[in-house]
């Protein structure tokens, strides 16, 4: 997998959130992740009127009228699923609820379980950047790959170069 002290900086607050996506994904591709919640002894069913208990199935109404959202924990960090379009699976994590290499090692490990469920590659991405991965699964070759973040460039420090004198 991916080693913490790698990525650990793709972790740090910065006030938004880290999404994980498979894109472009089906109605077929949420129907193969659902059993996935279901086992989930904490999740959580929630609609504009409260938090009901999960559906046996998935419904297309979800995509509609009900835009429901699943919450559930995998090793401490809350994954979030929304039901935006039946053509992309999105969720999200708060990156400050991942501090370590085991709780690093249980999301990716969950990412793995999407990417294969789905046979279609996963990315976990900064926030609404889908096209700029961190890491990615790719479930035909079950491997990760950590793609480098552009850093932005570090200003000049005030107290370097010509003084003025």
């Amino acid at each position: 997998m991916i080693s913490w002290d790698t990525c650990k900086e793709d972790f740090r607050r910065d006030g938004s959130l880290r999404d994980i996506y498979v894109t472009p994904a089906s109605l077929g591709d949420w129907r193969a992740i659902y059993p996935l919640f279901r086992r989930q002894s904490d999740i959580e069913f929630l609609t504009e009127t409260g938090v009901l208990e999960i559906p046996e199935n998935l419904d297309v109404s979800f995509f509609a009228d009900v835009r429901p959202t699943l919450r559930f924990r995998v090793d401490g960090v809350l994954v979030v699923f929304h039901f935006f379009t039946p053509d992309e699976i999105e969720c999200d994590i708060d990156p400050r609820e991942v501090t370590c290499q085991a709780q690093l090692d249980s999301l990716l490990a969950f990412v793995r379980q999407l990417g294969d469920l789905t046979h279609k590659q996963a990315v976990l991405t900064p926030e609404n950047l889908r096209e700029e991965p961190i890491i990615s699964y790719d479930p035909k070759g079950k491997t990760f790959k950590y793609h480098s973040v552009p850093k932005p460039p570090e200003p000049p420090h005030p107290h370097s170069g010509n003084s003025g004198k």
